[in-house]
């Protein structure tokens, strides 16, 4: 067996187990992005939801449900900003279950149970109406509101 034959063969088995380390790393950075995923989805969702522990906000937004005739102008501000929220919200679960975190059935049926909630009221058509040509969503966001109330 000459020398470059040996070295031809630790070549190969060098560049094996380069490639199944590089698989390895892979696979244990998907595992990371899906975690990272199902978290960002968690804090945002008890983020949005927190927001009606403050009673002058919880009323804005139950008089925007009922309305936009009940708002007033920053009150109508401060309930489009929390329904695009809880639509982003739902964007975020969306994309953790494509981290197969759960199936996505499951994921889809809840992310549609999050904006059907919270923009399947007369103020939150009433805002769609207004914004759903040029919804300053993204495309999958834009989707998921138009299935729910659609």
């Amino acid at each position: 067996m000459s020398i470059s034959e040996i070295f031809e063969g630790l070549t190969t088995v060098g560049l094996f187990i380069s490639v199944i380390l590089v698989f390895i790393e892979l696979r244990r950075n998907g595992t990371s992005t899906r975690l990272n995923n199902n978290l960002i989805f968690t804090e945002r969702h008890f983020n949005f939801r927190n927001l009606t522990i403050n009673k002058d906000t919880a009323d804005v937004i139950v008089r925007g449900r009922k309305g936009l005739d009940k708002l007033d102008e920053a009150e109508k501000l401060l309930f489009a900003n929390y329904l695009l929220n809880t639509a982003q919200t739902a964007s975020v679960m969306l994309l953790a279950g494509e981290g197969q975190l759960a199936s996505t059935e499951v994921v889809k049926l809840q992310a549609a149970r999050i904006i059907k909630d919270e923009w399947d009221t007369i103020g939150g058509r009433e805002y769609w109406e207004q914004i759903k040509n040029d919804a300053p969503v993204v495309p999958h966001v834009r989707t998921g509101i138009a299935q729910v109330l659609d």
